[in-house]
């Protein structure tokens, strides 16, 4: 498969869609993972009608695919950084690389961690014994100055499930984020054979080693989605090729995939490699059927999908913040299920509000920042588009 490195269209406001959606798909797991019976593991013996709403495709991303849809914002993350190193002449230099990813994940980031830490400080009981293990694993431990710096660079091994845990992707991003154009040397340099051979055997390295392995277990997901840009004129012209029969097993095989998931009792290592790789296979296929302009296509450009996507970052960061202080503050005064329905628009509210108040300024801070070190008096502006989607991180 030969390259093209044309980039005639870097934003893609379907895809924006796609992590709106994705982002939706991880409240709605945390907010039933508040429960004991659902957050633990179930045989189908047991609970025959949870384990299949917990493991059989298709219904399981109704339901509790958040973990899938980490991996889905972790290929759309390895897309969106690879464009401009794609244009044709293209000279990305790493500071100014760097110092825009720190402003656009972090500055968001700090915000939803500071009221994560405050809000333990202020409303943390210990554990709630009503509720799951998964939900009383944070807001329980103090905190400390090596929790505190670790929390704020965010690249180390440390108990991320203290104050907010979905940040344990963000560790990931970052790690990724700072070798990244060294990636792009490699997908830019060398075949997609090559590329995806030497990242699965680190993928299978990586997941064995545990700790900071697990993050060369998740590099061949940003090195596809990399790939994906580097040849997505080809591969949508084969999708755009196809019948429209054919264009229907191209999604449903790839939603398959996607919403594929390991039963707790048989993880070990290699089956998480295995199942991690085709969830990105199924990632990719629907990334692919988004960018085509076919009726899924229209479907992601509903204005409310849309909003979901602008607004899906800081829905990510926030929501568990405003979860448990939900549940903290109402447990025994209200039923649970109002709890959870307050939590989820609150949740989307101050999102909302994060994403014009502070994710905006971030990426015009980062941006001028940028711009300074390159030499340049104003950001570059990115060939056919606003470069909206290029300033997302998928996390």
């Amino acid at each position: 498969m030969n390259p093209v490195t044309a980039a005639k269209k870097e934003h893609y406001p379907e895809l924006d869609s796609i992590r709106g959606v994705a982002s939706l798909s991880v409240l709605i797991t945390h907010l039933l993972l508040v429960f004991p019976l659902i957050a633990s593991s179930v045989s189908y013996q047991e609970h025959p009608f949870l384990f299949i709403a917990k493991y059989v495709p298709f219904l399981r991303s109704l339901f509790i695919g958040g973990p899938e849809a980490v991996k889905l914002f972790f290929v759309l993350s390895g897309f969106v950084l690879a464009l401009p190193f794609l244009r044709p002449g293209a000279h990305i230099a790493y500071l100014p690389f760097i110092v825009k990813r720190f402003c656009r994940i972090y500055f968001p980031y700090y915000l939803a961690i500071s009221l994560a830490i405050f809000l333990s400080w202020a409303m943390g009981q210990g554990p709630l014994p009503e509720f799951s293990d998964w939900f009383n694993s944070s807001w329980t431990e103090p905190l400390t100055l090596p929790l505190l710096l670790h929390h704020l660079l965010l690249v180390g091994q440390f108990n991320d499930h203290a104050y907010n845990n979905v940040i344990w992707s963000l560790v990931h991003e970052m790690r990724v984020s700072l070798i990244f154009p060294l990636l792009m040397y490699g997908v830019i340099r060398f075949s997609w054979k090559r590329n995806i051979l030497l990242y699965l055997v680190l993928g299978f390295a990586g997941f064995y080693l545990e700790g900071y392995g697990n993050t060369l277990g998740f590099l061949l997901l940003f090195v596809v989605g990399a790939l994906l840009a580097k040849h997505k004129d080809r591969l949508i012209a084969v999708y755009q090729a196809l019948t429209p029969i054919w264009k229907i097993v191209w999604f449903l095989l790839g939603f398959f995939l996607y919403s594929l998931h390991l039963p707790d009792s048989l993880k070990n290592a290699a089956l998480t490699t295995v199942f991690t790789d085709l969830n990105m296979i199924g990632c990719c296929l629907l990334i692919l059927a988004a960018m085509s302009k076919g009726a899924f296509s229209r479907l992601l450009l509903h204005p409310v999908l849309h909003f979901f996507g602008k607004i899906s970052y800081s829905l990510y960061l926030l929501h568990l913040v405003v979860l448990i202080a939900s549940v903290r503050l109402l447990h025994g005064l209200i039923p649970i299920g109002l709890i959870l329905g307050i939590a989820a628009l609150g949740s989307v509210a101050l999102a909302a509000l994060s994403y014009y108040r502070i994710e905006v300024p971030s990426i015009r801070i980062g941006r001028k920042w940028a711009a300074k070190l390159s030499g340049r008096t104003e950001p570059a502006a990115a060939p056919g588009g606003t470069g909206k989607v290029n300033e997302k991180p998928f996390v």
